[in-house]
């Protein structure tokens, strides 16, 4: 059960890190990075409405972090009482996830993913 938590506990810490980061960079942006948001805002998307690239981006990012944050603190309160189909299902994600990050991200949130992969399959097979 340990394992399944630190597993829970590093979704809950790379969302709040990621949350972290996107205030964090936008705090103190370089002229770079100023004319890319500015590009952003500029750019209109047409979804049920008018909304600008830059407000799209930016909640999709507020969303992520606290959606991995939130996945982690919810399989932290089963913790006790997970069971194997529960336990299916977070490593699945986590797999899907994993993957993503692969593709999309940075080595950073790669390893958090892999570390709670790694925990939830060793604990799967401690209690089969």
């Amino acid at each position: 059960m340990k394992l399944y938590k630190i597993g829970s506990v590093a979704f809950i810490v790379l969302g709040a890190l990621h949350l972290v980061a996107h205030f964090a960079g936008n705090a103190n942006p370089s002229s770079e990075i100023l004319a890319v948001l500015r590009q952003m805002k500029n750019l209109k998307i047409e979804l049920l409405g008018t909304h600008d690239f830059l407000k799209f981006h930016n909640g999709f990012s507020i969303m992520m972090g606290f959606l991995l944050s939130v996945f982690g603190f919810q399989n932290l309160m089963i913790a006790d009482v997970v069971t194997k189909k529960l336990l299916i299902s977070s490593i699945v994600i986590t797999i899907i996830l994993l993957l993503l990050s692969m593709l999309y991200f940075h080595l950073l949130a790669t390893a958090f993913f892999a570390i709670s992969l790694i925990c939830y399959l060793i604990f799967y097979k401690q209690i089969s």
